[in-house]
């Protein structure tokens, strides 16, 4: 089986941080994106496609000297392609059932099961999916026959919101799906999926956790989530002087602490400064980023390499470099 990771978009949502590194290799807790989507993948998966548009050529670095479980395809899209789009481009390299991936969305959800529910179904595409209280901001179904979708809307306006109930970005597809595709489709969700809601388009629903990491806040919740998740905290060979710590926080080795304020969710990469009187409250300190003294930093992300100055107060905010 063939993975398919899309990771074309520019990542509008993160920028100044994007700027400086494609939103897929934009590190949560420690891990880029996309090496977290690899994690995932069942052994089944003997080859990984990665859809690239925006700085592909970082994306194909990244890999250059990385031993994945499967070979890795890094293929560059010289134009926003959309879902739909991205997936012709690569017609040709599909000839067996596959999954496709959302690059910036961590969950809970099984794959291995995913893809058993998907071929006893004998459908054309399995669609995961996820209950959400506001689902104006995402792809909406209505399901019939218990996991049939009768029925696809992308993004609903409050008042035509018949469920609750939203596309998750994760995909199990057979080579049929090719057969209503064309050069000319973009979307799945807008053009290709509505056409499918006659049986042969079937919802996996899943319980546990669904983030969508392309927003700064989403980015910060992640992060709270793996920190717990994970027991992450303080490694041997961090600098942690005379801070005071309310957990959860985590800092690796190789970042330098003294005096500070730290935490709830606060995430200090490797080689990062923090100054003495500073306090960091549900925020990313990321790689070789200096913060100075007497700041104040929450709920906001520091950008590698990026150059705080002494008393800064930042509140939901992206701080990018090197200076600020």
């Amino acid at each position: 089986m063939k993975a398919v990771i899309l990771a074309g978009g520019f990542g509008t949502r993160l920028r100044p941080l994007t700027n400086l590194v494609p939103k897929p290799l934009v590190s949560i807790a420690g891990v880029p994106l996309i090496q977290r989507i690899m994690d995932t993948l069942p052994p089944s998966v003997d080859e990984i496609i990665i859809a690239a548009g925006y700085r592909a050529h970082d994306i194909e670095s990244y890999f250059l000297d990385r031993k994945e479980p499967a070979p890795v395809t890094v293929v560059t899209e010289h134009k926003p392609l959309g879902t739909a789009g991205a997936l012709w481009n690569l017609r040709n390299k599909l000839d067996t059932t596959f999954l496709v991936l959302n690059s910036d969305v961590i969950n809970s959800l099984s794959l291995a099961d995913m893809i058993s529910f998907h071929r006893d179904k004998h459908a054309i595409a399995t669609i995961s999916l996820w209950k959400v209280a506001d689902p104006t901001a995402f792809g909406i179904v209505r399901l019939s026959n218990g996991t049939e979708i009768s029925e696809f809307r992308e993004k609903p306006k409050r008042e035509e919101a018949f469920s609750n109930l939203i596309n998750a970005g994760t995909y199990v597809m057979d080579t049929d799906i090719f057969q209503h595709i064309n050069h000319e489709n973009f979307s799945l969700e807008r053009e290709v999926f509505p056409m499918l809601t006659d049986g042969r388009l079937h919802a996996y629903s899943f319980e546990g956790y669904w983030i969508d990491c392309g927003s700064r806040e989403m980015f910060l919740a992640a992060q709270q989530l793996i920190i717990n998740r994970d027991g992450l905290g303080i490694a041997k060979a961090a600098k942690v002087d005379g801070c005071s710590l309310n957990r959860p926080v985590a800092v690796e080795k190789g970042a330098h602490i003294r005096g500070v304020r730290l935490g709830p969710n606060a995430y200090v990469e490797r080689g990062a400064k923090i100054g003495e009187g500073t306090t960091v409250e549900n925020s990313a300190i990321l790689a070789n980023a200096n913060v100075g003294k007497n700041c104040r930093i929450s709920s906001s992300i520091v950008c590698p390499d990026a150059v705080v100055s002494d008393s800064t107060v930042s509140d939901n905010q992206i701080l990018g470099g090197p200076s600020v």
